[in-house]
């Protein structure tokens, strides 16, 4: 899984936020704001993945993070933007 092209990553301030361009703008309106670990998913998103190699980036930064809920809140964030059409 991957995020779709056209989606871009900006940091504003101490803030991160996603906004589509081009003919995404056109289907996707709005924008993403997310937190360290949302960035760091999407980043990780950015380039083919799997779900559980996004899980062992996060154990790599977070090392004393309880790998269940990680699991779980990778799935969660991972369900939610593809609901919102940004996975291709």
């Amino acid at each position: 899984m991957k995020i779709k092209d056209g989606f871009i990553l900006r940091d504003v301030g101490d803030k991160t936020f996603v906004v589509a361009t081009g003919e995404l703008s056109k289907s996707f309106n709005g924008m993403i704001h997310l937190n360290e670990t949302g960035k760091l998913i999407w980043e990780l998103l950015s380039k083919e993945t799997t779900e559980e190699d996004i899980v062992k980036g996060i154990m790599e930064k977070y090392t004393d993070a309880p790998i269940d809920l990680v699991r779980s809140d990778v799935r969660t964030f991972i369900e939610k933007i593809k609901a919102d059409g940004v996975l291709e």
